[in-house]
């Protein structure tokens, strides 16, 4: 993977301007150094005002405005909202909510994905714009739909449910074996007996329709299925009818979305995109967008896009406003993580509709300001520095594993607050990544053998396969670290009758033989076992090991089981398994890594709290980006490098001769 000199474009809404404006936009983006434009995505209703009444000249239009501008245009499919008029013609395609209500018009994202007539009416959508644009020149991608996600509870779902059953299963015997139906009665003897399960969000943990967790994952499995066969059915229409230079992709929605299998999804895509919002995580964390972005980057292993890209106040009902400065450092933050498009959303503040805070590069009234002229000079900037930064790619010697089936089982039984699958991932990553470490995020199909450190601390769902992949990785070599709650569900969600954790068991040397779930801010404290001191706190879920052949690391010095185990290691052939029995607090975890880096030789930084590193790597030497992320100056070392970053600054070290930022 090899990063470009990134480019910089901008969502545009031609329909919702008029037609005289449009040279103007045009004009204007190209003076602000901008590339490209993406747009269509919301404009079935003008694109096919009437079933089969298609209108695409004022499309062809707009094309070539921007074209003339020196623009190239991304596409968009505009099935993310179906027109009013083919609701009104099948009331069926609207989906229906986990409680049983029907979503009505007047939004978006509004259809079943398992409704013969809507995909009736994308074949025709899709087939008319890739007849008319798919050879054009001046058109050099398609992004199918808009971010895809929404579980439907209709008839047609459960039918088709039953159907992905079946291919999975083969048979009603398999089913009801494999999901233990024999409990509370609920063996099926006919597939229509299956009922979707309740949709309600888990609250205290005793929900009065809490289903079969069998039952439960694989309906998340079959949902996550369905919205990706919704877009393989439009990707393999663009693939038949346009230039193989036309790129496909879609818009996914970073690594905090949990309802859609993205590894499975990212199959399907010429190039990963995704879009990027730090200022929708409440708490304003660093590590969000920069997880999100090295999740996405993993999918394939390739530079992604990022289709929209905050550039200024944002919400729907509620505002809230990044700091002077901040565009700059997340559209940083994202080219280094391997962005090698940026498309801010929007171009226009929009005058109507939900998003008029959605706040775009031009104000609502068409007026240049303060975001337009920041963009232009980031473009000139990124033109700049780009060239320093082109071949180079963000390097990682560490992987933290990501994995679907553990995501989705653990929405169904979330068991602890503390082991919520997001926040666990994030914790870890946050350490990690303090240390001024590079990550890859991966998934249990990654070849794991280029990586001195593989950090896969919530495989809640296992089997002999993935066991066996790990004790051959461990085995060669590698540094594994596990957390607790690994192991304890098999791929159908059943509890396996093995030792916990179940599978990895032998492989990390110990069993877990009892476990305490309490409070988030109740715990036990830990100690090292060793001579560095360490010592740190788990909150709210920790467990008791009986060790076989591996060696405490730290030992609980409070709590049900004091003076046992609470970090255990073993050693196998050149590698080593680490195994953490709670959910310990970032603060625990990063010292707990600085230990196990210098260990293997890892290396590790002093940064400050707010500062982040990203290791980058090209065909001729290391650099390290930095970026502050807080609002007053900071001082760095990096070996012999000694930096001083202003508030919100960046930094790239070294630093090139003929570029110093």
């Amino acid at each position: 993977m090899t990063h470009r000199i990134p480019r910089l474009g901008a969502a545009y809404y031609p329909e919702q301007w008029p037609r005289e404006r449009w040279p103007v936009d045009a004009k204007l983006m190209a003076e602000a150094g901008l590339s490209f434009v993406r747009m269509g995505e919301f404009a079935w209703a003008r694109l096919e005002p009437r079933q089969g009444e298609l209108d695409l000249d004022w499309l062809e239009a707009a094309v070539e405005i921007l074209a003339d501008a020196g623009l190239d245009v991304i596409l968009g499919t505009p099935t993310a909202a179906p027109p009013a008029w083919l609701i009104e013609r099948h009331p069926e395609i609207l989906p229906m909510r986990a409680d049983g209500r029907v979503q009505p018009f007047g939004n978006r994202r509004h259809y079943c994905p398992n409704r013969p007539p809507f995909r009736a009416a994308t074949e025709r959508i899709v087939a008319a714009l890739a007849d008319r644009f798919g050879r054009d020149d001046r058109v050099s991608a398609w992004q199918i739909d808009n971010e895809l996600g929404g579980r439907c509870y209709c008839d047609a779902c459960r039918d088709a449910f039953h159907g992905w059953l079946r291919e999975r299963y083969g048979s009603l015997d398999v089913v009801n074996e494999v999901w233990g139906s024999v409990f509370w009665s609920q063996t099926y003897g006919d597939w229509s007996q299956i009922s979707l399960p309740d949709g309600t969000p888990v609250g205290a943990g005793f929900a009065r329709n809490a289903p079969n967790p069998g039952l439960a994952l694989d309906f998340r499995r079959f949902s996550s299925d369905s919205l990706i066969g919704y877009l393989r059915l439009q990707a393999s229409i663009l693939r038949e009818r346009c230039a193989p230079r036309q790129r496909i992709t879609h818009n996914l929605m970073g690594f905090r979305f949990a309802e859609i299998d993205y590894d499975e999804l990212a199959g399907e895509l010429d190039v990963v995109s995704w879009d990027n919002y730090p200022l929708l995580d409440t708490s304003r964390r660093w590590s969000s967008p920069a997880l999100a972005a090295d999740a996405m980057r993993g999918l394939k292993d390739a530079p992604v896009w990022v289709l929209e890209q905050q550039v200024g106040p944002l919400g729907w009902e509620i505002l809230r406003s990044p700091r002077r400065g901040e565009t700059r450092l997340h559209t940083w933050q994202a080219v280094v993580h391997g962005a090698e498009k940026i498309c801010y959303f929007r171009w226009r503040t929009a005058r109507f509709g939900t998003e008029q805070h959605w706040h775009g590069i031009v104000e609502a009234d068409g007026r240049v300001g303060r975001r337009y002229e920041e963009i232009r000079a980031l473009a000139a900037e990124i033109e700049l520095l780009g060239r320093a930064l082109a071949g180079a790619r963000p390097h990682a010697e560490v992987a933290l594993v990501h994995d679907y089936d553990s995501r989705f089982a653990l929405q169904v039984q979330p068991t602890n607050p503390a082991l919520a699958y997001e926040e666990t991932l994030q914790r870890h990553y946050e350490a990690v990544r303090a240390l001024g470490t590079g990550v890859d995020v991966v998934s249990l199909r990654t070849d794991l053998s280029r990586y001195r450190a593989v950090v896969a601390p919530s495989l809640y769902v296992m089997d002999e396969a993935v066991a066996a992949a790990l004790a051959a990785y461990v085995a060669g070599g590698g540094l594994l670290v596990l957390a607790p709650r690994a192991g304890v569900k098999d791929r159908c969600n059943a509890v396996p009758e093995r030792p916990l954790p179940a599978w990895l068991d032998e492989l990390a040397g110990l069993e877990v033989v009892d476990y305490v779930s309490v409070a988030e801010d109740d715990g036990a404290w830990i100690v090292c076992a060793g001579d560095d001191g360490f010592e740190g706190d788990l909150r709210g879920w920790y467990e008791e090991l009986e060790l076989r052949d591996a060696v405490p690391v730290a030992e609980y010095a409070d709590g049900d089981f004091a003076g046992t185990t609470a970090v255990a290691a073993r050693e196998l052939g050149g590698g080593r398994v680490v195994y953490v029995a709670g959910a310990a607090t970032r603060e625990t975890l990063t010292a707990l890594y600085r230990s196990l880096w210098h260990d293997w030789g890892l290396p590790v930084h002093d940064l400050p709290a707010d500062v982040e590193a990203v290791p980058l790597r090209n065909d001729h030497r290391d650099l390290m980006f930095l970026l502050n992320h807080a609002d007053e100056e900071r001082f760095v070392e990096l070996g012999a490098d000694k930096v001083v970053l202003e508030p919100l600054g960046i930094a790239l070290v070294p630093a090139t001769e003929d570029v110093r930022v």
